[in-house]
């Protein structure tokens, strides 16, 4: 065999491995951004004021707060927010902050009453809201177990949570093991990760044309891209535009902290059409007097 032949061989198998491999990446250009549905902000406790009519006028139509974290801390800004949230006419969503130090059952079963909770108190049990589990970082579940988290959830609500996942680009210290949790998986166990969507967190340090980030196969692409946030106290964003700047001026006033952070907040893309945002949302959300 000569030595072009083996050349293509090689060539021929290596696109074979990477196209079965079980993470994929994906480059977001500022260009495609501009035409994605830039609708979707989410919170956690800060002490700040958010003006949700301010919201709705910049066009967000969905806004996600955290309600707890781990097996002990509840939110003390989710219920005031989503009362006000609820009257601007948003969606709202609820999230738990999953901790692997504690047992996964007891926290989700404290999530679910803790926003059950709060939507009697805010006679809100009537609308529908999206569950979903944020597993990230060092705190983080396996892939497996945060299927068996999923399946819990919508067990007692009917549907299926959001997924926000940070997933490690290749050559990330822990890109490998992912690897390894995303391929021991059972079919089961993949077909309920699919159902629920996958919300991505990537912002870097620097400002770009464009973004790459990872994405497991087994959701096929990404429903969520939140694509601003905050580290170390600093506001950071991963594409460069005002649009993406993640200031929301006097819709969002935080309490404290930097100065840089003052009316900046978490925003994400959806990744669709209006109309298929509408379906997701429909799909993927219930009413607490529903629950079981």
């Amino acid at each position: 065999m000569n030595s072009r032949a083996l050349v293509c061989i090689s060539i021929a198998t290596a696109a074979l491995l990477s196209s079965c491999a079980p993470i994929r990446t994906e480059t977001v250009s500022v260009h495609h951004a501009r035409s994605l549905l830039n609708n979707t902000v989410d919170f956690g406790w800060d002490g700040g004021v958010v003006r949700p009519n301010l919201l709705r006028s910049m066009g967000v139509e969905l806004m996600i707060h955290r309600a707890t974290r781990g097996g002990t801390q509840s939110d003390v800004d989710y219920a005031r927010r989503e009362r006000a949230a609820r009257v601007a006419g948003l969606k709202w969503g609820a999230y738990h902050y999953v901790n692997r130090a504690g047992n996964l059952q007891p926290q989700l079963d404290r999530f679910i009453r803790e926003v059950a909770g709060t939507a009697r108190r805010n006679g809100t049990t009537a609308h529908p809201l999206l569950m979903v589990l944020d597993n990230e970082g060092r705190d983080r579940v396996s892939w497996s177990q945060l299927a068996w988290a999923a399946q819990h959830v919508r067990a007692h609500t009917g549907v299926w949570p959001l997924l926000y996942c940070s997933v490690p680009l290749p050559g990330m210290p822990t890109f490998a093991q992912q690897e390894r949790e995303l391929e021991a998986l059972t079919s089961a166990q993949r077909a309920v990760l699919k159902a629920c969507g996958l919300w991505i967190p990537r912002y870097g340090e620097q400002t770009s044309t464009h973004m790459t980030f990872s994405v497991p196969r087994v959701f096929g692409t990404w429903t969520f891209w939140q694509y601003c946030g905050d580290i170390s106290g600093h506001p950071k964003t991963a594409l460069f535009g005002p649009e993406f700047s993640g200031n929301v001026g006097g819709a969002y006033t935080r309490s404290g902290g930097r100065a840089s952070l003052r009316h900046f907040c978490d925003r994400s893309f959806f990744n669709g059409s209006h109309a298929a945002f509408e379906k997701y949302y429909r799909s993927h959300s219930s009413a607490v007097v529903a629950w079981r």
